[in-house]
C-alpha cells in the first residue's frame, strides 16, 4: 500500500469554513441536557402504533413503547417539539434505545420508580437526543463531504487513485470514506458496537478517498488493539488510539501491506516481509476488512500491471553485454520501471513488489536509487 503525501496542504478555505460551522453545530447538539429539574417525565408503554405517542406537551420527555421499539419526544417550554426519536429498525443490544428498554423492562409505572432510576432514564434520553441532533445535522449537511471542492482537492492528492486500493476507478465510483465511522462503531471479530466519531464528520483529516465497493465493505467496521478510544473534547486523544486498521495516510502502517502475483488473472494483498506477529493480524484484518482481494476485476488489473513490470525486467535482463543497443535497452528498462513505481502510478505499489521481489540487484539499486 502507498502512503498517501498531505506535506501540510490543506483544502481550500472557503470548504474549511463551512465545515466548522457545522461542526459547531454538533458540538453545540453534544451540550443538550435534559433532567428530571427541567422536564417533566411521561411513560407511556405497549402503545399500538406511533399515533399514540403524547403530541403536546410543555418542557416534556416522552418515552414510549411503541409494537416493541422505544420513541422519545421532546417538547420545549413553549411546547415545541424538539425532538422525535425512534429507535432504529436493526438496533443493537448496547444502543442507548436498548438500555432504556432494560431499564423500564417490566418497570413502566413512573411511580414506582426510584429516583436513581428517574436519573438514568433521564441520562438515557438525554444521550438519545444528543445522538438524534447529530445524526440530523450529519445526514442534512453530508453535501460537505461529496462536495467538488473537497473531493478534487483529495483526487489530486494521489493522481485520482482510491487511497485503499491505488485503482483510478478500476473498482468502482470513487467515494469519500470517513476513516472513523462517523454513525457508529462496529467490531468485525466481536461485533460490538458502540457510538461513531460524530465529532469527525467534518473534519477533512478523517477522509479518505475510497473506491465505492471497498467502501461498503468496509461499512462502519472499525476494530480496535485495546479499549481505548478518542473522546469528542479532546483532539489530542486520536492519536492514542490503537486501531487495527491500516491508514495510507500513515507512511509506515501503509508499508505493512504488499502484493503478490499468483497466476495471470490474480495479484493480491499480502503481508510485508519481515513484520512482527501483531503487524501482520493487523494486515489480515485490514485485507479482510476492505475486502482487498476480493474484486476479481482489481486482481485482475493489478496482475496484468505485474506481468507488464516482470517482461519489463525480462528486457533488462535479456539485454546483455556492453554494446550501444543493450545499453539503450537496458536503460528504457529502468525508465519504465521508476514510471510504472512513481507515486501518481496506478498501482504503483504493485510494481514496487513486483521489482523488489523480482529484480537483479543492480537493477533494484538503480530503480531505488539504493
Amino acid at each position: 500500500m502507498r502512503g498517501i503525501r498531505i506535506n501540510g496542504m490543506t483544502p481550500p478555505s472557503d470548504w474549511l469554513t463551512e465545515a466548522q460551522a457545522v461542526t459547531e453545530k454538533l458540538y453545540a447538539a453534544e451540550s443538550t441536557v435534559v433532567t428530571s429539574a427541567a422536564y417533566s417525565l411521561t411513560l407511556q408503554p405497549s402503545l399500538a402504533d406511533a399515533n399514540g405517542v403524547t403530541q403536546t406537551g410543555r418542557s416534556l420527555v416522552v418515552v414510549a413503547e411503541v409494537t416493541g421499539k422505544i420513541y422519545v419526544r421532546v417538547f420545549d417550554g413553549a411546547g415545541t417539539r424538539i425532538v422525535d426519536a425512534k429507535q432504529p429498525k436493526h438496533d443493537h443490544k448496547a444502543s442507548w434505545y436498548a438500555q432504556l428498554a432494560t431499564l423500564l423492562t417490566c418497570n413502566w409505572d413512573q411511580s414506582k420508580l426510584k429516583p436513581v432510576e428517574i436519573s438514568e432514564v433521564f441520562r438515557f434520553c438525554e444521550m438519545i437526543i444528543r445522538r438524534h441532533m447529530t445524526s440530523n445535522i450529519i445526514e442534512s449537511n453530508e453535501k460537505l463531504w461529496k462536495d467538488d471542492r473537497i473531493r478534487n482537492w483529495m483526487f489530486a492528492l494521489f493522481n485520482n487513485k482510491c487511497w485503499y486500493s491505488e485503482a483510478q476507478e478500476s473498482v468502482s465510483y470513487y467515494h469519500v470514506d470517513h476513516f472513523r465511522p462517523k454513525g457508529r462503531v462496529s467490531d468485525d471479530q466481536t461485533d460490538l458496537i458502540t457510538d461513531g466519531y460524530w465529532w469527525l464528520a467534518f473534519n477533512w483529516t478523517n477522509y479518505r478517498i475510497s473506491g465505492g465497493v471497498l467502501n461498503s465493505k468496509k461499512n462502519d467496521v472499525f476494530p480496535y488493539a485495546d479499549m481505548t478510544r478518542a473522546v469528542h473534547n479532546d483532539p489530542s486523544s486520536v492519536a492514542k488510539e490503537c486501531p487495527i486498521l491500516i491508514d495510507p495516510v500513515v507512511e509506515e502502517e501503509a508499508r505493512l501491506i504488499s502484493y503478490d502475483w499468483r497466476d495471470e488473472e490474480t495479484c493480491i494483498a499480502v503481508q510485508a516481509g519481515g513484520i512482527t506477529p501483531e503487524q501482520a493480524s493487523r494486515v489480515d484484518r485490514t485485507i479482510e476488512i476492505l475486502g482487498l482481494n476480493r474484486e476479481t476485476r482489481l486482481n485482475q488489473k493489478r496482475a496484468q500491471l505485474w506481468e507488464k513490470c516482470r517482461l519489463t525486467i525480462a528486457d533488462y535482463r535479456g539485454a546483455q553485454g556492453a554494446t550501444c543497443f543493450a545499453l539503450v535497452e537496458q536503460k528504457n528498462a529502468k525508465r519504465k520501471l521508476k514510471e510504472m513505481i512513481s507515486y501518481d502510478a496506478e498501482f504503483s505499489s504493485v510494481a514496487e513488489a513486483c521489482v523488489r521481489k523480482t529484480a537483479p540487484e543492480p537493477l533494484l539499486a538503480s530503480v531505488f536509487g539504493h
